[in-house]
């Protein structure tokens, strides 16, 4: 859906950049901020079950 959005900013004979970075960072932030805040249950998770 992003790149479909990210096409909206192009025109006919300008794209507009600044708007694209800023529609990129907007929609990887909520990912960002949930990683940062789930990161030791992540890697809880993933090392659970490496030993005895």
């Amino acid at each position: 859906m992003l790149p479909l959005f990210v096409w909206s900013f192009q025109g006919e004979f300008t794209i507009n950049i600044p708007a694209i970075r800023a529609a990129v960072v907007l929609s990887t932030l909520p990912i960002s901020v949930l990683y940062v805040l789930g990161r030791r249950q992540l890697v809880g998770g993933l090392t659970a079950g490496f030993g005895k």
